[in-house]
């Protein structure tokens, strides 16, 4: 019973670090604690930091600076009292450890006589000080997080708007030159946010700002120049502030902005090339070339020494990996910008809109039992829709994918876990067949990469094939339409032309309208079938326009030059990245090649403790291994093999396209390739090792 209440203040201080990450994702426990910092800390007399402040506004958290102070010194506070609790039974734990009972026996103090008898003052003191230290610590360390926070979304959400600024000042001028006045332009782009990203955001800020608080147009947008964390938003919003003011030719204006984002984006594109080209030639000498290095070393050096084993294994399975994890990261951040700003998928209302209570809010049993049916009828709706067709579902979204393979792929593994437990297999390990761990993790990755990286290429060729159809078929829409045809006619005409992978969607559009839909509808069903980034900006784009007008050839002109420009960029992107691919192949290949040659030449035939012995009379210079190290150090190589070319595939796939999922699809060939030649190492050496087949090549007169 004693024992047991010695642990009640520890878990008292894991339920208070469990309530802090809780709240990380609970509303509920988040206005919770709000409430009590504003209460302890006196929320309303918080001085105000006015650099914090625009931080936050900048990253676009909607909490005043008291109200975000209060909740981050309520949570500092927890955090404290939870980091003195443990701290002192971690200080306590590390004195019992050592052993130490009294003052005379600390170092330093064997002549000093113990002037507080036994031990038990000193520890209370100690226990103070560890206590103090962690709690102190715990409390920084959250302080520090939570104030860093706001500053990394603002550093994001600044890259985020420009990486979008060409699209959403395109847009912004199609929608000017179509004739839409440029309080409805900028409330367009806030009611679609979703397609152009976090520049529309700060015009929905605008807009906002002219709906609910009566603000003018100058004011406003003056308002965004100030609150924004991007300097190409501040200076945009500045010079049409200016432009609104003096009355000057906005069309003119957002031409020329048009213009000139258009030319940094290509001059962004390049730096970032650049940056690639410097990343690429680090990873192959470093991550690739060094470590395949260094890892030989060692095991030559084990020759003399001995006991590199556990060095080998700490590169191979803790230093390879976390570099190569780095280089994701980094490659992440790096290629962020010309990944889009757009999303891949269409925007769904998932929610349920039944927040208004009607009968001075009172809600009847029978609005309860409506509101629960219709929960349960959107849930069991939207996974209809992906049963109904899920193939198309899969290739649109690969993710879905995941949902079945991956725990197949568990499931298999648990199926042949009885064949794990082989204590006769030589790397057992006295419990585990290593070999037959391996085997069956890498057979399970690869179902999962594989399927996951064929739906992927499908939905990604026809999402290309959709984007480079796309610019003709705006330029042959704005010639029809400036010759004086309307948007039906101009549908209708267009249909019997040759579009590529456009025909079929041109015929189904015109289909729809034969049927008595509007342009407008069988536009946002066409948007719906295609499913790309670039057709949700376009049909969002013509869709809006033709609301103000029905001459939208300039409109469809901006557009098929805006979709033409991104076409431009990405080939130029291909072309100079496969390059870096090229390079990570090849480097990839050489590590292969160089493990092969190890494992089946230079492991099999290195000498053996015993071997130094008989040759040296028994006093052998270099200690050797023993056959056991070998296998060891041969299975060691293998995965260092296996895991460079899961891991050169995603770093590959990131320079060359820029995303995970395209780095997938490269890990998935190259863990293939390698798993495969691995296997016939595996064999040749079961089967005699390479001299065998090096003496039947000679009898044969193919050796040497």
């Amino acid at each position: 019973m004693v024992s047991a209440l010695v642990l009640v203040p520890l878990l008292f201080a894991v339920g208070l670090f469990a309530l802090l990450a809780a709240a990380l994702t609970s509303q509920s426990l988040e206005r919770l604690f709000s409430r009590i910092g504003w209460a302890a800390f006196d929320g309303p007399n918080i001085p105000v930091d006015i650099e914090r402040e625009q931080t936050l506004r900048a990253a676009g958290i909607g909490e005043p600076y008291r109200i975000y102070q209060a909740k981050t010194l309520a949570y500092t506070s927890i955090g404290a009292v939870a980091g003195v609790i443990v701290g002192s039974y971690a200080t306590g734990g590390l004195v019992r450890l050592v052993g130490i009972e009294r003052l005379s026996e600390l170092p330093g103090f064997a002549a000093v006589p113990s002037l507080m008898g036994d031990f038990s003052t000193l520890y209370f003191l100690l226990l103070l000080v560890g206590g103090g230290i962690l709690g102190s610590s715990a409390a920084g360390v959250l302080y520090v997080i939570r104030w860093q926070v706001p500053a990394v979304r603002a550093d994001s959400r600044a890259r985020a708007i420009d990486a979008g600024m060409p699209r959403t000042v395109a847009f912004v001028y199609a929608l000017s030159r179509g004739g839409m006045p440029f309080p409805k332009v900028m409330e367009t782009i806030a009611d679609n946010e979703d397609v152009f990203g976090a520049g529309a955001a700060e015009f929905d800020l605008a807009a906002r700002n002219i709906d609910l608080f009566g603000a003018d147009l100058v004011t406003s947008m003056r308002d965004i120049s100030d609150r924004t964390p991007s300097d190409q938003f501040e200076s945009f919003a500045e010079n049409l502030t200016s432009v609104l003011q003096s009355g000057q030719d906005l069309s003119t204006f957002l031409h020329d902005e048009y213009e000139r984002y258009r030319e940094e984006a290509e001059d962004r594109q390049q730096e970032i090339l650049d940056v690639l080209a410097t990343a690429a030639e680090i990873y192959v000498t470093v991550v690739v070339a060094g470590m395949l290095f260094l890892v030989t070393i060692l095991l030559i050096m084990g020759l003399t020494t001995g006991g590199t084993l556990v060095p080998i294994r700490i590169l191979t399975y803790l230093v390879l990996p976390a570099l190569n994890v780095a280089f994701i990261a980094y490659l992440s951040d790096v290629t962020q910008p010309i990944r889009g700003s757009a999303t891949e998928e269409s925007s769904e209302q998932t929610g349920v809109g039944v927040g208004a209570i009607p009968d001075g809010g009172v809600r009847t049993p029978e609005v309860r039992e409506n509101v629960k049916r219709l929960r349960v009828h959107r849930r069991v709706g939207r996974y209809r829709r992906l049963l109904s067709n899920p193939i198309e579902n899969v290739i649109d979204n690969p993710v879905l994918l995941l949902y079945v393979t991956v725990p197949l792929a568990t499931l298999f593994v648990l199926m042949q876990t009885p064949s794990f437990l082989d204590t006769g297999a030589p790397l057992t390990g006295g419990f585990l067949d290593v070999r037959a761990v391996d085997d069956v993790i890498i057979q399970a990755t690869l179902f999962v990469a594989v399927t996951f990286g064929i739906a992927y290429e499908i939905g990604n060729r026809r999402v290309q094939n959709v984007a480079s159809s796309l610019p003709d078929f705006l330029d042959r829409l704005a010639s029809l339409n400036e010759a004086g045809l309307s948007v039906v006619t101009s549908f209708e005409r267009i249909r019997r032309t040759e579009m590529g992978s456009l025909d079929d969607e041109a015929q189904r559009i015109w289909r729809d309208i034969q049927w008595g839909a509007t342009v407008e509808e069988a536009l946002t069903r066409f948007e719906s079938r295609v499913k790309t980034p670039s057709t949700t900006r376009v049909t969002t784009l013509l869709t809006n326009s033709m609301r103000a007008s029905n001459e939208i050839g300039p409109v469809l002109r901006i557009a098929a030059n805006q979709a033409r420009a991104d076409q431009r960029l990405k080939r130029r992107r291909q072309q100079e990245t496969l390059t870096y691919l090229i390079v990570i192949y090849i480097s990839f290949a050489v590590f292969l090649v160089v493990v092969a040659v190890i494992v089946l030449i230079l492991i099999p035939n290195l000498p053996t403790a015993g071997e130094f012995s008989v040759e040296n009379g028994g006093a052998a210079p270099i200690q050797g291994i023993t056959a056991a190290q070998k296998d060891a150090y041969a299975l060691v190589f293998i995965h260092a093999g296996i895991i460079q070319s899961a891991l050169s595939g995603i770093v590959g796939g990131q320079m060359s396209e820029g995303t995970l999922r395209d780095g997938l699809k490269h890990a998935s060939v190259m863990l293939l390739v390698s798993y495969l030649i691995f296997l016939a190492i595996q064999w040749v050496s079961a089967n005699g090792g390479i001299s065998q087949f090096t003496s039947v090549f000679g009898t044969i007169g193919l050796g040497v």
